[in-house]
């Protein structure tokens, strides 16, 4: 079962990159050395064929691959320089599966372009593959890489390194390379998962040096002519086959034995390309520009109309080329002689190479291909119209490392500072782009600036906006408020289609809440909301990367975020992307200001499902991780809440986190010092405010000093200095009228009339805390008071005077507070029960599962099932998959699903990470 790739899907590859190619006429014929390959790959997940270029490797996988039973599928990659990108080798692998008709869980074009590294995103891709594959209808599939060698980076080795860890077993991974790759081959060894094939095995012998000029229709050599063709090449095949082009005619000087193979090659390869006619010679190395010849391309880059009859001659002449489709034909020169061929052409006139790259340009109809094309010829103007007419696009398949390399060798020519035309403005907002999908928000913000400048043509119209809407968000992020506020009112005062105005009224809505003006937000998403109501299917999917939790808790903002989740709801999801688990997190995150508190653990599990098939989806994961903190603390569950705001904060360390940090650091600081507030815990609220001191940094909003006063406040009351803290919760209190964030810190409110109740003044205390009472029943928030101190809210309500008129609904917040730790206790909103063979459960019954005892130190772990902890201990205990499958009783393609899964719910990069987190979890 053999199919051919498919149309491409990802990253715009040439369909040729996946096809096997065609073995040659007078190919030798290897059968002893094909049965001992056949016999590594039956017996092995991973086989490795290792040798110097010219060795045969390509044939030799060839063979293998056409050789293959029927009831087999082969896969063939022929990787490339540019495969040397997580993003694009992700992509790569991703689309080369696609002749198979896999069933794909999740849109695999939507699960490439979410990975921006090499992180949870690409680990969820290969979940995605790794499943995929188990739908095959092949009862074997042989997974050929060939050329790895073109693949050398660490992160491109280390995502290669968590395929091999997960494949199936009925999956066999084949590569070829010149060079040893940086896979974990000692480790593969020791656990008899890697079959090898090295130099050795492929070099010639007598016999097949005969036989190879019996194939070439050549006159068979004695065996003195035998023997010195092997002394000189080592047996190294394309030295074998270069010495009998040569056959018996003298040469010049030849090189000694002891001549380096690729001296060998080059002197062989001339006496070669000597023997050529002049035409043919020269079209030879005119193609030499391609990647692959077949008679269109070759005719538009020579001229010539009898390019098939030369490609048919080149063929016929033994030359080194690799059969990639015989119907063209699509031939691939050898990479040896390409070199040469390269190499020779480099002596011709700089205008004559540029005059090739220039007509093959012109006419490649691939455009990753045709920029480089470009792009050699130096005519930079074509490649960057190219570049910005796909550009886009490739970012959105995960390509943007590419774009941003195509633009920096712009860059070097000058091209991008162009003045006398728009090319410059342009490419800056692709680079705004780029640097969206890495949130460098300051890199984003000076090249929208530079696009919004130069794109005011009204041709530019589209553009201008887009980067007007880029540098809005890259100034709030930035924390540049009144320049985005200013920014964001002069774009809306001018008459924009529904898909921008939209956005600009949620830019409006962010202005607001920065800036201290929280009674219009809801208003602003009110107005976003009618627009969206238009398109949803267009416009929803646009505004949520930019819409998130951060106004929760505002008065009305609870009613907009709802309309705006059930708007959503009403987009077809023929399969889940990324963006509907955003609709989840608001929709919980309403739950909890509305003191639903049993709506926001389903939520969140759905939009943990969504995150395990895509991996991190930051804009997602900050809010869900967020709200899952603040709901467990409600719960009384202070220990988990803390480990999952303490990974928040963590992942705001990261490098590719500098922009959210230096905005939103001492904000989500302020939650894990409410945390601390919330369980009363005097040493750790102490520490925190130590943490959130200081002035405001560039960057920061003002919220985040109204946030700091705050928890400095509940210090000084916690720690019993109830003047100090009075004085500062009334400081605090007053840049909280200014600056809300129900989301991040706490009302200091409650903590001033909390203060004055314990300095013995009880009227005071009421008088300060039933503004806030009115306020949450008025904006439908009750969920506010599940964030602080129950025991202290419980003691404020109880100060309530006799003749207070009633105030509907404050009395069943009143008994929802009193009950909700008992209710919370046996309602989990977050980690479940914890499953059998977990470190902290206690003893287990056959098929039960337990009841946390203690609190799990690392709540990841909580997710397991428990065969899943059954096979993660024995990981932890050194134990390779082969022995633990027969310890467990399973196959060694359950154990393989099993890990899979356990890496995707640890969030960790291989076995190693997942055995230390079960041997740290363990150890407490």
């Amino acid at each position: 079962m053999k199919p051919e790739p498919k149309a491409p899907l990802l990253m715009g590859a040439p369909r040729t990159k996946f096809l096997v190619p065609r073995l040659r006429r007078d190919v030798v014929g290897r059968a002893t050395l094909l049965q001992r390959l056949r016999r590594l790959v039956d017996e092995h997940p991973l086989t490795l064929v290792c040798a110097p270029a010219g060795s045969g490797k390509t044939t030799l996988l060839a063979q293998l691959a056409r050789a293959a039973a029927a009831n087999e599928a082969v896969v063939w990659v022929s990787l490339d320089d540019s495969d040397d990108d997580p993003s694009h080798l992700l992509g790569t692998l991703v689309q080369s599966l696609q002749a198979l008709d896999l069933r794909w869980e999740t849109d695999p074009l939507a699960l490439v372009g979410n990975v921006t590294g090499t992180g949870s995103e690409a680990r969820a891709v290969l979940a995605g593959i790794v499943n995929a594959l188990c739908t095959t209808a092949a009862t074997r599939v042989l997974w050929v890489l060939d050329d790895l060698h073109r693949v050398a980076s660490s992160a491109c080795a280390g995502l290669l390194d968590a395929l091999i860890e997960l494949l199936p077993q009925h999956v066999a991974l084949v590569l070829g390379s010149r060079t040893v790759p940086a896979l974990p081959l000692a480790r593969l060894r020791a656990h008899g998962d890697l079959g090898e094939l090295g130099v050795t095995a492929l070099r010639f012998d007598a016999d097949m040096v005969v036989a190879l000029a019996r194939s070439r229709g050549d006159t068979l050599p004695d065996d003195a002519r035998v023997t010195e063709t092997l002394a000189r090449t080592g047996g190294w095949a394309v030295g074998v086959n270069l010495m009998l082009a040569a056959g018996e005619r003298p040469v010049r000087t030849a090189p000694s034995p002891a001549a380096t193979p690729l001296a060998l090659f080059d002197f062989f390869a001339e006496e070669v390309l000597a023997e050529l006619p002049d035409d043919l010679a020269r079209f030879a190395v005119e193609c030499s520009v391609l990647v692959e010849l077949d008679p269109l391309r070759c005719r538009a880059v020579t001229g010539r109309d009898d390019s098939r009859e030369c490609l048919e001659a080149l063929l016929r002449r033994h030359l080194f080329v690799d059969v990639i489709d015989e119907h063209g034909p699509v031939l691939r020169f050898h990479d040896l002689f390409r070199d040469f061929l390269s190499a020779r052409l480099a002596q011709q006139p700089a205008a004559q190479r540029r005059r090739l790259h220039e007509r093959i340009a012109a006419f490649e109809p691939l455009a990753e291909r045709a920029i480089g094309h470009w792009l050699d010829a130096g005519n930079h103007r074509q490649a960057a119209d190219l570049i910005i007419a796909h550009g886009l696009r490739i970012v959105a398949d995960g390509g943007h490392a590419q774009v941003e390399r195509w633009i920096e060798r712009l860059a070097g020519a000058g091209l991008d500072g162009a003045e006398d035309d728009d090319i410059g403005s342009r490419l800056a907002l692709l680079r705004a782009e780029c640097a969206w999908v890495r949130w460098d928000w300051n890199h984003v913000a000076s090249e929208a600036r530079l696009a919004a400048d130069g794109l005011r043509h009204p041709d530019r119209a589209d553009e201008h906006r887009r980067a007007t809407l880029l540098l809005a968000a890259a100034l709030g992020a930035i924390g540049h408020l009144d320049e985005r506020a200013e920014l964001t009112e002069r774009a809306l005062s001018a008459a924009l289609p529904d898909s921008d105005a939209a956005q600009f009224h949620l830019q409006r809505a962010w202005t607001a809440f920065s800036l201290g003006r929280c009674d219009a937000v809801a208003g602003h998403l009110d107005a976003m909301n009618t627009l969206v109501e238009r398109d949803p299917a267009l416009l929803a999917p646009a505004i949520v990367p930019t819409l998130n939790c951060h106004f929760g808790g505002l008065p009305g903002v609870t009613e907009a975020i709802l309309r705006f989740v059930a708007l959503c709801d009403t987009v077809p999801k023929p399969a889940t992307l990324p963006w509907h688990s955003t609709p989840l997190v608001l929709g919980a995150w309403a739950a909890l200001w509305q003191g639903q508190l049993n709506g926001v653990a389903p939520a969140l599990a759905r939009a943990e499902q969504i995150r395990r098939r895509y991996g991190k989806v930051r804009y997602v994961l900050l809010d869900a991780n967020h709200l899952a903190s603040l709901s467990l603390a409600a719960a009384g569950r202070y220990d988990e809440a803390v480990d999952i705001i303490d990974a928040l904060l963590a992942d705001l360390q990261s490098s590719d986190a500098t922009g959210l940090r230096r905005a939103w650091l001492r904000p989500y600081r302020s939650v894990r010092a409410r945390i601390a507030w919330m369980a009363l815990d005097r040493d750790a609220l102490q520490t925190q405010a130590g943490n959130m001191l200081g002035p405001l940094n560039e960057g920061e909003w003002p919220l985040s000093a109204a946030a700091a006063a705050t928890v400095a406040g509940q210090a000084a009351l916690l720690r019993g200095d109830l003047t100090e803290a009075e004085a500062i919760l009334v400081e605090a209190a007053a840049r909280h009228t200014r600056h809300p964030a129900p989301a991040f810190y706490a009302d200091p409110r409650i903590a001033l009339a909390a203060c004055r109740l314990a300095l013995g003044d009880r009227e005071q205390a009421w008088q300060t805390a039933d503004p806030v009472f009115h306020e949450l029943l008025r904006d439908r928030t009750p969920g506010r008071l599940l964030l602080e101190p129950r025991p202290r809210v419980l003691e404020l309500l109880d100060t309530r005077p006799a003749d207070h008129p009633l105030m509907p609904g404050l009395d069943d917040l009143q008994r929802q507070l009193a009950a909700a730790p008992e209710r919370m206790a046996t309602e989990p909103p977050v980690a479940g029960p914890v499953p059998v063979g977990h470190p902290h459960a206690g003893p287990a019954q056959p098929g039960s599962t337990q009841t946390v005892p203690e609190p799990i130190r690392d709540r990841r772990l909580a997710a397991l099932t428990g065969r899943e902890c059954e096979v993660l201990e024995l990981v932890a205990r050194g134990m390779p998959n082969k022995v633990l499958a027969r310890q467990l009783q399973l196959s060694p393609h359950t154990v393989k699903r099993h890990l899979a899964n356990i890496l995707d719910k640890l969030d960790c990069d291989n076995r190693g990470q997942a055995a230390a987190a079960w041997r740290g979890e363990a150890q407490q």
